[in-house]
């Protein structure tokens, strides 16, 4: 993502790729650490490789019991895909971003998960 780019910017790209449900809370969540930008552009290459038919979208996720918010980017897979080898797919996927995670030190701030499509 090109660095040159406002805040606003940036963020008005992500919708391009992403479905932004609560977008003002993801927002929010990305001021806090904005190397999140950074996570989002390098995923979408190795999502696009392994999930051809699959929707992405961020959420926002609280877990109250740990005063906790985080953004999900939920892989949205066709059922047959969700069932068959996405599971395996995402931790690929995962495994090969834990460097550039601890470099640029987005852990918790957003999380993969897997879901299926409403067809």
């Amino acid at each position: 993502m090109n660095e040159k780019l406002t805040f606003d910017e940036k963020f008005e790209a992500l919708g391009k790729y992403y479905d932004i449900e609560s977008p003002n809370e993801i927002r929010n969540q990305i001021k806090k650490n904005e190397n999140i930008f950074v996570f989002l552009d390098e995923v979408k290459p190795y999502l696009n490789n392994s999930f051809q038919n699959a929707q992405f979208c961020l959420e926002m996720n609280f877990e109250p019991e740990m005063d906790d918010e985080y953004i999900i980017l939920r892989v949205n897979v066709p059922l047959n895909h969700f069932h068959n080898g996405a599971r395996n797919d995402l931790n690929k996927i995962q495994k090969k971003l834990f460097p550039l995670r601890r470099q640029i030190n987005v852990h918790r701030e957003c999380l993969i998960m897997l879901g299926f499509l409403d067809v």
